[in-house]
């Protein structure tokens, strides 16, 4: 819907898509993990205008920020949606 046509949010999911495959790589330990992921919210960050994690409270409806901990969790979390088919496809060369 709404918020999934906001184009921070098709920026987001743009930066998850290009370091995805290097995410979740074989060959990546997870400490260069946690740097893909903390990467993907500096960039958020640091983009003009800057962008932010948000998170609606359900009581005020209000929109709150995350905050960089929850948004690197956010990061590594969309990183590994459909792992299992894109490590298949690193595999065989695919992608």
């Amino acid at each position: 819907g709404r918020i999934n046509n906001h184009p921070g949010n098709i920026y987001y999911r743009k930066l998850v898509t290009t370091y995805k495959h290097s995410y979740l790589d074989k060959n990546t330990k997870k400490l260069d993990k946690v740097k893909i992921a903390d990467h993907i919210v500096v960039m958020i960050r640091n983009n003009n205008p800057s962008g932010r994690f948000l998170k609606e409270d359900p009581q005020s409806k209000l929109w709150k920020e995350i905050g960089d901990e929850k948004a690197r969790k956010k990061a590594g979390q969309a990183m590994r949606e459909g792992a299992t088919k894109t490590r298949q496809q690193l595999e065989e060369g695919t992608v």
